[in-house]
């Protein structure tokens, strides 16, 4: 019967057990590889529909995409919904104003801010016609105030 652990069954068991966490670090190392390391983000553009679908004087909500369109007879824009101040989410009152329910900054019917804390006024978005006809917003790409995408 052996009792006492020896220099020798203390080295083994060390040896073993370094040999064994080698082999779960690698399987860690080798079950990231399996794993994306980038997650793709959302499109920027938004897809707003074929130029007919609005006529002069429509104005829709895209809620999920925090953007308004609107368009009369010269064309179509999109305003954020993207208050400057600090990112809330505005509405639009029945007046056509905007309000941002956060800390009281208002902007007029075209995003211009003339009262609270914003230090700008709502982004005008680019609007583009894709090769199939279908009209996109791009909320990466702002343009001027008063830009408009004209009817041909």
């Amino acid at each position: 019967m052996k009792d006492k652990l020896t220099r020798r069954d203390v080295g083994s068991k060390i040896a073993f057990g370094s040999f064994w966490a080698t082999v779960a670090t690698a399987s860690v190392g080798v079950a990231k590889l399996l794993m994306p390391n980038v997650t793709p983000e959302a499109s920027t553009r938004v897809k707003l529909g074929h130029p007919e679908q609005f006529p002069p004087g429509t104005s829709k909500v895209f809620r999920d995409r925090n953007l308004f369109v609107f368009s009369d007879d010269e064309g179509i824009w999109a305003i954020s919904a993207i208050c400057t101040h600090l990112g809330c989410v505005v509405s639009r009152l029945p007046d056509g104003q905007f309000d941002c329910p956060c800390h009281g900054s208002k902007f007029n019917a075209s995003g211009e801010t003339f009262s609270g804390p914003a230090p700008r006024g709502l982004d005008w978005l680019a609007i583009r016609r894709a090769p199939n006809g279908v009209l996109y917003a791009d909320t990466a790409s702002q343009v001027p105030t008063g830009a408009v995408w004209r009817r041909a």
